[in-house]
C-alpha cells in the first residue's frame, strides 16, 4: 500500500505542475504528505503497539484510507485541504506497515522474505504506474486520487483476509508480549539514517521522472507504459538484493547500489532521447529496488524481537517524502539538471555511514 503512494508520486507531481499554479516545492510537499504520515504513525505504533488483530487493523485503517482518498479526489484544487487528507492517508498505511514488518522480521529468513515482499510490491507498482498514468489522462488529478481509492480497496481486502500461516486461523492479536527495552546504539542510528538518506536521495529523480518523460515528448500513457515495464523488470532486483545480502553480507552489495544509483541518474537526467532516457533509468531504478530489502534486513538484524524492523521499515519508506520535498526545492532553485549532483552528494553520505552500519552485520 505504501508502494501505491510511490507509484502516484511522479504522476501526480507532474500533473499538479500542469493543472495548477502551484510551485514545484508545494507540489513536492503535497505528494510527500502520505510518506510523512507513514513516518509519524510508525513512531506512534512503535511506542504504543496496537493490540488488535491484523484483520481488525485492516478494517479500521483501511476504511479510513478509502474515505480519505475519496475526499481528496473531490478537493484536488485546494492544497490546504489536500495536505492534511494525504497526511492522514499515510498515517493509516504506516500503522499497517509497522505491524506487518514485525511479522516478517521474526520469520526464519528475513533477508529473503523482505526481498520477496519487495519484489511483489515493485511488480504491483509497475501496474500502478501505468494505471495512474491512464487515470490522470482520463480525469486529471481527480482521476489519480480516484485510482488510489479503487486500488487501495483491493489491498484492504487482502489485509482483511489475512490468516496466520502457523495456525490457519483468522489472525489473532499481534505478539506484543514484553520485550527488553530497545537498544539505541551508534550502529542502529547509522542503519536508520543511512536507510532514510538512501531512499531520500535515490528518489530525487524518481519524483520528476514523469516530468522528464513529458519534456522528451512522451504522453502520460506512453510514459506510464514504458516506466511500468521498467519497474516490472526491476522487481527481480529486489529478490537479487535479498539473496546477495544473505550470501555476501550487506556491505558491498549496498556500496554497489549507491554507485549505480548516482551514475544512473546522472545519465538519465542529461540524455535528450526517450530511448536513452529509459535505458539510463535501468541502473538508477534497479539500484533502489536492489538495496531496499537489504536495508530492511539490516534493520531486522539489530534485535531478535523485530522491534527495530517495526520502526525502521516505515521510517525508511518515509524517505520518499523527503525525496519529493528536497527534489521540489532543488528544481525550484536550480532546475532539474541539478538533481544528479544532489543525488551524488546523498550517495556519498550513505557510503560514509556504511561501514559503521555494517560493523557487526
Amino acid at each position: 500500500m505504501s508502494t501505491l503512494f510511490s507509484a502516484l508520486k511522479p504522476v501526480l507531481l507532474t500533473r499538479m505542475l500542469e493543472e495548477t499554479p502551484w510551485s514545484a516545492s508545494l507540489a513536492g510537499l503535497l505528494v510527500a504528505a502520505p510518506f510523512a504520515g507513514i513516518a509519524v504513525s510508525s513512531l506512534l505504533f512503535f511506542f504504543r503497539p496496537p493490540s488488535a488483530s491484523v484483520r481488525r487493523l485492516g478494517i479500521l485503517f483501511g476504511l479510513a484510507l478509502l474515505v480519505l482518498e475519496m475526499v481528496s479526489a473531490f478537493n484536488v484544487a485546494h492544497a490546504a485541504f489536500l495536505l492534511p487528507m494525504q497526511f492522514l492517508a499515510g498515517f493509516c498505511v504506516g500503522a499497517l506497515m509497522a505491524t506487518t514488518s514485525r511479522i516478517i522480521a521474526k520469520s526464519d529468513a528475513p533477508d529473503e522474505s523482505f526481498g520477496f515482499v519487495d519484489m511483489t510490491a515493485v511488480a504491483l507498482m509497475s501496474a500502478m504506474v501505468a494505471g495512474a498514468g491512464y487515470a490522470v489522462t482520463l480525469g486529471g488529478l481527480r482521476g489519480g486520487y480516484l485510482f488510489a481509492a479503487v486500488t487501495a480497496s483491493i489491498y484492504v481486502l487482502g489485509i482483511v483476509s489475512y490468516r496466520d500461516s502457523r495456525t490457519g486461523k483468522e489472525s489473532g492479536k499481534t505478539d506484543h508480549s514484553p520485550h527488553p527495552p530497545i537498544q539505541v546504539t551508534a550502529r542502529s542510528l547509522a542503519v536508520l539514517t543511512m536507510g532514510v538518506l538512501f531512499v531520500s536521495f535515490s528518489g530525487l529523480g524518481f519524483a520528476f521522472m514523469f516530468s522528464m518523460a513529458r519534456e522528451l515528448g512522451l504522453s502520460y500513457e506512453e510514459a506510464g507504459s514504458r516506466l511500468g515495464l521498467l519497474l516490472f523488470a526491476s522487481a527481480s532486483a529486489c529478490l537479487m538484493g535479498g539473496w546477495c545480502s544473505g550470501r555476501f553480507g550487506p556491505r558491498y552489495p549496498l556500496l554497489l547500489a549507491f554507485i549505480g544509483c548516482a551514475v544512473g541518474w546522472s545519465f538519465a537526467v542529461h540524455h535528450q532521447s526517450p530511448s536513452l532516457f529509459i535505458a539510463a533509468l535501468v541502473p538508477a531504478i534497479f539500484s533502489l529496488q536492489f538495496a531496499f530489502p537489504i536495508l530492511l534486513a539490516l534493520a531486522a538484524s539489530l534485535d531478535k524481537q523485530g522491534q527495530w524492523a517495526g520502526i525502521s521499515a516505515p521510517l525508511i519508506t518515509s524517505g520518499f517524502a523527503w525525496a519529493a520535498i528536497i527534489a521540489g526545492l532543488v528544481v525550484d532553485g536550480f532546475g532539474i539538471s541539478a538533481l544528479p549532483l544532489a543525488t551524488a552528494i546523498g550517495m556519498s553520505a550513505c557510503a560514509l555511514l556504511l561501514w559503521l552500519a555494517t560493523s557487526e552485520a
